[in-house]
């Protein structure tokens, strides 16, 4: 982080302990370790990969360089919590698949960059891992952008080096369905059994550019092509464990040891439904419960796809089942370090885009909380430090130093 030996250092410690204070008669908080894992925290360069913020602040005129209300993400929440560098995702439903998603995804790049314009002293983009440092060591925020559905490359590698000069730095290559790239985890059956071939140039071309390759939501076949194929480390931004929670779309224990063994890397999504089996049976259950009114409302909103999710959204926390508790979080990091140590572990919360996170965690300020836990389950000093983002830096240079040997190779 970028308060070490700063003035500001005063003021952070005073509003965090001030945000938390609520939490510490619950949950016992040891005063003697929270200074220590705060102390750790402000060291650690802390990565959030995946934030679905963009959609939300583009449709109502926000401003990160403000405190917000409505969303789970601004500059102001991020130096709180001591976050130092987020992926902010350009995220394109599905629905406009085949109706130039690229003009969406544009302009959703286009509000990350003016976002980062209108506060030069609060935030800056970031295209490599060196400007990450860089940017922390300024005391500012680092913003790097994800495309989650890769819908928008249209079928085009030109388009896709378009996206790399514009700054996107990841590709999810599908969201939720197929799509013309790759078939999903969610997907009603596969299309492509795996990749296209489409995919399998995009995969390549991806590597030559210095892209990560985000394997969350694909199908477990799409999953172990891309391994085949990549010749640089890839990433989960946004994943979990399905041997502790059964969502088709968190990996198996066989695609962690893949993962990791080509020194990927992945990031602990928050998202309550993904981490904790009781609360992901509960909402399955309420869904279908709300499936007419869902329905009713994609009829509504079939023009306006975006609109759809925070109205659906506000049905469904009138009954969502209760939040479980930070612990479960710790569970999913605590079964992929047994799996494969701690150097493929990251943070990618889902914040903005998804309906429930775990108690203390519900944006971006309660970051610290898992430097502490991860310090009271008697994680070394080292290994927070490549959870909160030594590992990411680490697996971005890698995906570089691909790059440069094939660029050279042309």
């Amino acid at each position: 982080m970028a308060f070490r030996g700063k003035p500001i250092l005063i003021g952070f410690l005073g509003l965090f302990l001030l945000s938390v204070s609520i939490f510490w008669a619950k949950e016992n908080i040891d005063p003697v370790l929270w200074e220590k894992a705060l102390k750790m925290h402000r060291e650690a360069i802390v990565i959030d990969t995946h934030a679905d913020t963009p959609m939300a602040v583009m449709e109502m005129g926000l401003d990160l360089g403000k405190l917000q209300k409505d969303t789970d993400v601004d500059f102001i929440r991020m130096k709180k919590g001591g976050l130092d560098a987020i992926f902010l995702a350009v995220y394109v439903s599905h629905s406009q698949d085949k109706n130039r998603p690229s003009v969406k995804a544009l302009e959703l790049i286009d509000e990350i960059h003016n976002q980062v314009e209108k506060n030069p002293n609060l935030a800056e983009l970031a295209f490599r891992a060196e400007d990450i440092r860089r940017i922390e060591g300024q005391g500012k925020r680092a913003v790097l952008i994800g495309m989650e559905n890769g819908s928008p490359v249209e079928g085009s590698l030109r388009l896709l080096r378009d996206y790399y000069r514009l700054g996107v730095r990841y590709i999810t290559l599908t969201h939720n369905q197929n799509n013309d790239i790759s078939d999903s985890s969610t997907g009603e059956k596969p299309r492509w059994h795996g990749l296209s071939p489409f995919g399998e140039q995009l995969v390549k071309e991806m590597n030559r550019l210095g892209m990560l390759i985000d394997v969350s939501h694909i199908s477990d076949e799409a999953f172990f092509d891309v391994l085949h194929l990549s010749r640089a480390p890839v990433l989960a931004t946004h994943s979990c464990a399905r041997a502790l929670c059964g969502a088709s779309r968190n990996m198996s224990d066989d695609m962690i040891k893949a993962l990791a063994a080509k020194g990927g890397v992945i990031h602990i999504n928050f998202f309550s439904e993904f981490l904790d089996e009781d609360y992901r049976k509960k909402s399955e259950a309420l869904l279908k419960k709300f499936e007419p009114q869902r329905q009713a409302l994609k009829e509504k909103y079939k023009d306006k796809p975006n609109e759809f999710w925070p109205a659906f959204m506000a049905l469904w926390r009138a009954e969502a089942p209760p939040a479980p508790g930070i612990e479960v979080l710790l569970e999913h990091i605590d079964h992929v370090k047994r799996l494969v140590g701690a150097g493929h572990i990251g943070l990618g919360s889902d914040f903005d885009g998804a309906s429930s996170y775990p108690q203390g965690l519900e944006d971006v300020s309660g970051f610290p909380l898992i430097t502490y836990h991860l310090l009271k389950r008697g994680y070394t000093e080292e290994e927070i430090k490549k959870i909160l983002g030594g590992n990411f830096i680490r697996l971005f240079e890698e995906v570089e130093a691909a790059s440069q040997k094939l660029r050279e190779k042309r």
